[in-house]
């Protein structure tokens, strides 16, 4: 009768009265919460899950059914589609947040399609150069291996230097991203600060209606 079923808040499923009170006994009542909060993340396996409570793989495959998850293989293949975007480089996740829309490439960590161009991430990093009163600190970028039409190092200060490939002739140089009135510190800019968050080289944002 439909009086006698009971709800359980933490598991949220619903059961007769006897069988809630078996339930309430249960190792999947105890870590309900737990389980729940593991098959809410797609690349968890059935099996992982199984071994993390104490259960067998068609237990938990029936307790996710029960609780309104995918089936396995469901959660595999949103697994395999959601990977690369949370694997993303800082750089096309923040080229999504302005409202480009991002294709990874590969793994989706260094390179991606954005507006139809291929973009590439890299890591700047800082590089003494001089000797003495002459010896000052810049910073030192390199030229990706890989195909590419934009690049974007990522600056220690979270920032990003991005430049056409027209304009990366080189294997390695170094620039500084600051004026200076130290002498010497400037002639090494090679105008790149000009480049610094020039988001604009991507084209317009295509945000989603």
């Amino acid at each position: 009768m439909p009086n006698s079923m009971r709800y359980c808040q933490t598991c949220r499923l619903e059961l007769d009265k006897r069988g809630f009170t078996r339930h309430t006994l249960s190792v999947v009542h105890r870590k309900g919460k737990l389980i729940r909060a593991m098959l809410e993340r797609n690349c968890i396996t059935h099996a992982e899950i199984a071994r993390r409570i104490g259960l067998t793989r068609e237990r938990v495959r029936q307790i996710a059914l029960q609780m309104g998850f995918a089936d396995g293989r469901s959660r595999h293949a949103i697994c395999r589609m959601e990977r690369p975007k949370k694997e993303m480089g800082e750089f096309f996740v923040t080229a999504q947040e302005r409202g480009f829309q991002v294709e990874a490439l590969g793994n989706g960590t260094r390179s991606a399609y954005i507006n139809g161009k291929i973009c590439v991430q890299r890591q700047a990093c800082w590089h003494d150069t001089g000797r003495d009163k002459y010896k000052y600190t810049y910073l030192s970028v390199y030229r990706p291996a890989r195909r590419f039409d934009i690049c974007a190092w990522k600056l220690p200060d979270g920032r990003f230097l991005i430049l056409p490939k027209k304009l990366v002739g080189f294997k390695q140089t170094t620039f500084n991203p600051e004026e200076s009135e130290r002498p010497g510190t400037n002639s090494s800019s090679h105008y790149y600060r000009d480049y610094i968050e020039r988001w604009s080289l991507l084209g317009q944002p295509r945000r989603s209606k």
